[in-house]
């Protein structure tokens, strides 16, 4: 059975705006829906603003108020949440790309040199010394 993938948008729509422009087409205002609600008007500029959810309550007062399901108001904000976190984890993981990609050359080098003050001839300069060690206490 095949799986069909969901492509989601590469931004995130707070339901505010679906909101905002619903109320408009209606006529209304913010402290007019508000006042039909019985929600203060800061709650409704907030959620307007993409400042805050849609609660299951006031997704079914939005249904009673302007007639629209309360299920399309809260799939609407569920829809803008997973969005809003699947682009902060994109962002997240692209910008960890850029910085372990930022400057592979000295990445490199510090793992081949080991301790810092360690340079590129120090292992060979180190294994010479104690070859001549070696060399010195077998003449005794």
């Amino acid at each position: 059975m095949a799986t069909r993938d969901r492509s989601w948008p590469d931004i995130a729509i707070p339901p505010g705006e679906t909101l905002a422009e619903e109320i408009a087409a209606r006529g209304l205002s913010q402290s007019e829906l508000a006042r039909q609600m019985g929600r203060p008007v800061q709650a409704i500029n907030e959620i307007i603003n993409g400042k805050k959810e849609i609660t299951a309550q006031t997704a079914l007062d939005l249904e009673r108020v302007l007639g629209i399901s309360g299920q399309f108001w809260v799939r609407l904000d569920a829809d803008y949440q997973y969005n809003k976190e699947r682009i902060r984890r994109a962002s997240a993981a692209k910008r960890t790309r850029v910085v372990q990609g930022l400057n592979p050359r000295s990445a490199g080098r510090r793992a081949h040199a080991g301790a810092g003050r360690q340079g590129r001839g120090y292992a060979r300069r180190a294994a010479a010394r104690v070859s001549s060690r070696s060399a010195s206490k077998g003449k005794k």
